[in-house]
């Protein structure tokens, strides 16, 4: 393998990998990135098991070849070099790469011990806006449980329909819920569950302007994402996810409406007292309270539009804060009816986002 390659191509593909790349000891190959090339291209893979990534950037090949060597390594030398073009070959067991000034010689590691998956071809989703996805991904990624006990909970629900695909995360204190409803077209209806953190990763790679593809494997239990820039591959969670639909309040009698930005700053101010939150919520007015017996108290007041009867109701000072700032429109509506029922927090227009969350007893 002999090859000359711009600093930034390479670079830009080594970055694209890098959140499949394991950092695990007991198996030494999943550090590397697999570099192969092929019709005058540079490609690029890395794998975790759970994840896979293949990129790739344009190069001028004069023999070609394969070899895997130490991501970490590589990336580093890469991003600290200062020439423009480097030349990169393989001989025997060492990469050579080569700038004007500099010239370093990492040790490959086992072609053959690099993992190879079986290929995704079912398809699901076609032309989804990556912009539209990635926020969705973003935002209820929030909600998804950390707990490794609980698997199924620490991923994301991707419901597709004809229509309309649906995102849905819980971690059993809150749970949230947000609609894609144009820009995409659907090959097949399904439910699947997939890694909260390996959807975030998906969108950090993306470009917003590009338009995704979602691919699944005969036996169900992958799936694909990826474009003309990249494919990445996801091992769906086994299990079951709750039945989420009965948690959500179906009537806002009771809702309040406030402006968004100006709650979002008062519940930042009164979180720093105390992670627990009460809002006192009456006629024009909502309060939000914070109190510790070790530092004091807060109080910020913020006007609103109510007209029901006056309800006190605490919450934790960050999934509050996590569902307020996740709508995405500029007046909020937020709907309580008892101290000890869930509350719904969503858009005054819009229906693509909604918020559950559990109150905590004061």
């Amino acid at each position: 393998m002999k090859l000359i390659v711009l600093k930034d191509d390479i670079l830009r593909s080594l970055h694209m990998v890098q959140y499949s790349v394991s950092s695990r000891s007991v198996m030494p190959i999943l550090s590397g990135v697999k570099m192969e090339t092929r019709e005058g291209t540079l490609r690029l893979s890395s794998t975790d098991l759970e994840t896979s990534t293949h990129t790739s950037c344009p190069a001028s090949v004069d023999e070609e070849g394969e070899c895997v060597v130490n991501h970490k390594i590589l990336t580093e030398i890469t991003r600290d070099m200062t020439d423009e073009k480097m030349t990169i070959q393989l001989s025997g067991n060492e990469l050579v790469v080569e700038g004007e000034r500099s010239r370093f010689k990492l040790y490959t590691m086992p072609i053959d011990d690099f993992p190879s998956l079986s290929e995704i071809n079912t398809p699901v989703v076609e032309e989804l806006v990556a912009k539209s996805f990635s926020h969705a991904v973003q935002i209820v990624s929030k909600a998804a449980s950390k707990d490794e006990k609980r698997p199924t909970l620490t991923g994301i629900l991707m419901e597709v329909g004809k229509k309309e695909i649906k995102l849905v995360s819980t971690d059993s204190y809150r749970l949230a819920v947000y609609i894609v409803t144009n820009g995409f077209k659907v090959n097949e209806e399904g439910a699947f569950i997939l890694p909260a953190a390996a959807l975030v990763n998906l969108a950090r790679i993306t470009d917003p302007e590009e338009r995704i593809y979602m691919k699944r494997d005969e036996s169900g239990g992958r799936v694909e994402f990826g474009s003309e820039a990249f494919s990445y591959s996801v091992r769906m969670i086994e299990g079951k996810f709750p039945r989420y639909e009965q948690f959500i309040p179906e009537s806002l009698e009771n809702a309040v409406e406030v402006e968004k930005e100006e709650l979002v700053r008062a519940v930042k101010r009164a979180s720093i007292v105390s992670t627990t939150l009460k809002l006192e919520i009456k006629e024009g007015i909502i309060t939000v309270v914070s109190e510790s017996k070790e530092v004091g108290e807060g109080r910020e007041s913020v006007g609103a539009i109510y007209d029901g009867s006056p309800i006190t109701i605490a919450f934790n000072s960050k999934f509050l804060e996590d569902g307020i700032s996740s709508v995405g429109e500029e007046r909020v509506l937020i709907n309580v009816t008892e101290p000890l029922k869930p509350g719904l927090i969503k858009g005054r227009e819009k229906g693509d986002f909604q918020y559950v969350i559990m109150p905590i007893r004061i």
